[in-house]
């Protein structure tokens, strides 16, 4: 048990202590439970010499027990804060100077700082769990939110395969978050309220397309967008539904009118089946025309020999001849 604790732990006892005898009960207490003599110097004033002692001794109970209960709870309290600080203590790093003294340029993080306020770090957090995505994600793209209510957000939310993670982000942290990655030219694009979608599997591509299509028709969101920017809200650009996407390893930017098309997308394997499909017709078709030429030399063949016999030769080539 650390000094200070033990410190608090006896100070808490000794304040209890003092409470159950009573040293720090008020003078007016002290002299209607302890000076009955002053009260009571006649027999008329005999009843409230009995109140007064009475009364004391009620007092005195109560304090006992009001003590004996700060006593017990302080010691809870104590053991509870000691909890937690071995708590922190266990999973405290300890740095020697050794490992400060061993630290180089390369050890310091990418985006340190000297000093940090807590929404600073929390920002931090965000755009580290961020890239952390971008590094599993397939397919990223973002479409626009303005003017839609809570309750269609998530029912737009609702429409994307359950293996799509899809984010309500601020583009700074975005943009952050891509800067010096492939998925990096696709940040200029990322303007407005956006809903971000991460496909992390080449196979849900076809139902995250699909299903921002439908998003698109139930909630009309060409007609909301036209009527948002009309209604005195002042855009620096020009506010449309589907802001563009990303697929790794074509590291291509996709525009808006182009990601519809991805609606009919194959996957891998659908694409391997497709080839393995087309290689073995093409077989099929060369073995069959190798096949072929055996017979027709064959038949010509028979046909010249039979026409030598017929001329009297008896041979292939005097018929050639």
């Amino acid at each position: 048990m650390p000094q200070s604790m033990a410190a608090w732990l006896v100070a808490a006892g000794v304040v209890a202590t003092c409470i159950g005898s009573r040293s720090f009960v008020l003078p007016g207490a002290r002299q209607r439970t302890g000076s009955s003599v002053h009260l009571s110097t006649g027999r008329s004033h005999a009843p409230l010499r009995a109140a007064s002692v009475v009364g004391g001794a009620q007092f005195a109970q109560a304090s006992s027990h009001y003590a004996s209960a700060l006593f017990v709870g302080s010691l809870m309290a104590g053991a509870a804060a000691l909890s937690r600080r071995s708590e922190r203590r266990r999973l405290a790093r300890f740095v020697t100077m050794e490992d400060i003294e061993a630290l180089t340029i390369d050890d310091v993080p990418a985006r340190w700082r000297p000093s940090v306020s807590i929404g600073l770090a929390r920002r931090n957090a965000i755009v580290e769990g961020i890239a952390e995505q971008l590094d599993k994600t397939f397919f990223v793209m973002a479409f626009n939110r303005d003017a839609m209510l809570g309750r269609e957000v998530e029912e737009a939310r609702a429409l994307f395969p359950e293996s799509v993670n899809v984010r309500c982000l601020k583009n700074s942290l975005v943009r952050k978050a891509m800067e010096g990655t492939e998925w990096e030219p696709l940040a200029p694009k990322l303007k407005g309220s956006n809903m971000y979608v991460f496909v992390e599997s080449d196979r849900d591509l076809k139902d995250t397309i699909k299903a921002y299509l439908k998003i698109e028709k139930k909630f009309d969101r060409v007609a909301a967008l036209e009527k948002h920017s009309t209604g005195g809200s002042s855009m620096s650009f020009v506010l449309k539904p589907l802001v563009g996407g990303m697929m790794a390893e074509e590291w291509n930017v996709i525009e808006p009118e182009d990601l519809p098309k991805f609606k009919d997308f194959p996957t891998k394997t659908e694409l391997i089946g497709q080839i393995a499909f087309s290689i073995k017709q093409v077989t099929t078709k060369l073995a069959k025309g190798v096949k072929q030429v055996p017979q027709k030399l064959a038949i010509g063949i028979k046909k010249t020999a039979e026409k030598g016999e017929e001329d009297g030769k008896s041979t292939i080539g005097e018929v050639a001849v």
